[in-house]
């Protein structure tokens, strides 16, 4: 989470590097990042290609990580903080339901869990 302190999104590879995984770094990057997407503390905010040095995209979409309050401000996220679980999940769901409004209640519950 340091690195997001001076930076408002990383790039997965990047996040992974600057954080100290990888080859002779500390071990389970994947595990840490879920870890912190299951407590809300990091979000994937996105998938881009990679750049090259002529600024022409290549490769497949990585992941881009930021934090909720990069993304939607730290008003809009700490007034969350008071909201009961289960206003919460009634939230999800009716976002979930205008996003995809073919989805059965049975089918969002089988997403969600």
């Amino acid at each position: 989470m340091d690195q997001f302190e001076q930076q408002k999104e990383l790039y997965s590879f990047e996040l992974k590097k600057e954080a100290g995984f990888g080859k002779n770094g500390e071990k389970n990057f994947e595990g840490v990042v879920t870890e912190l997407q299951m407590q809300t503390y990091l979000i994937m905010r996105d998938f881009r290609r990679k750049m090259n040095k002529r600024g022409q995209e290549y490769g497949w979409p990585v992941s881009v990580y930021s934090t909720p309050e990069c993304l939607w401000g730290y008003d809009v996220v700490s007034a969350a903080y008071k909201e009961e679980p289960e206003e919460s999940r009634d939230k999800i769901f009716r976002q979930i339901g205008q996003n995809f409004p073919a989805a059965s209640r049975e089918a969002i519950l089988k997403v969600l869990g």
